[in-house]
């Protein structure tokens, strides 16, 4: 080694500081291109990720707009969002029994399940309007759906005989509420 700067003239320090100077730049240089090409690549990305934000705003915008339709806020509203359809215009069923029952079909799942009934026995109503009553309940509100109808004519008929459109009906109206966790103890 002291040979070697022994021998040393100004020239060869300079090719040898020039070569170990390209050196460092080289490995300078490198490591910015591969970083440059990162940077690239993230902005390659903005455009999708900034159409993935519009279209998750706009489905936000919708779902709150759905929110903000619903006649009821929460499940224990239920039988108060029943009545209320069961009292509009054009719907006019009258007074209505309802029984609640709940039922877990999965874990973590659970249903509340009304049967709804005519307060009235003797009252009878054309199927235009328990339609109008049924569907209703299910236009109004996404949570709800009707899972059982049974209509039964409300007059006696002979076999082959056309009764009159006079109807009596039973429904059961379901709405299916996820369970924020599994009630404890019950953890397999």
């Amino acid at each position: 080694m002291k040979a070697f700067f022994g021998r040393m003239s100004i020239m060869r320090a300079v090719i040898l500081f020039c070569s170990l100077g390209s050196l460092v730049l080289g490995v300078l240089v490198y490591l910015r291109s591969q970083r440059l090409d990162q940077v690239h690549n993230e902005l390659k990305r903005v455009k999708d990720v900034v159409r993935e934000i519009q279209t998750d705003a706009y489905r936000l915008d919708d779902l709150q707009r759905l929110a903000d339709k619903e006649q009821f806020k929460a499940q224990e509203e239920l039988e108060t969002y029943i009545r209320s359809v069961a009292a509009q215009e054009n719907v006019d069923v009258g007074q209505l029994n309802l029984t609640q029952k709940d039922k877990s079909p999965a874990r973590g799942i659970e249903d509340k399940i009304y049967s709804i009934v005519p307060a009235n026995k003797t009252r009878h109503y054309p199927r235009g309007t328990i339609g109008n009553f049924l569907y209703s309940l299910e236009a109004g509100s996404r949570r709800v759906k009707i899972t059982r109808v049974r209509l039964t004519p409300f007059d006696k008929t002979a076999a082959g005989e056309v009764g009159k459109d006079r109807w009596t009906f039973e429904a059961d109206l379901t709405t299916r509420t996820k369970l924020d966790s599994a009630p404890p103890g019950d953890q397999g």
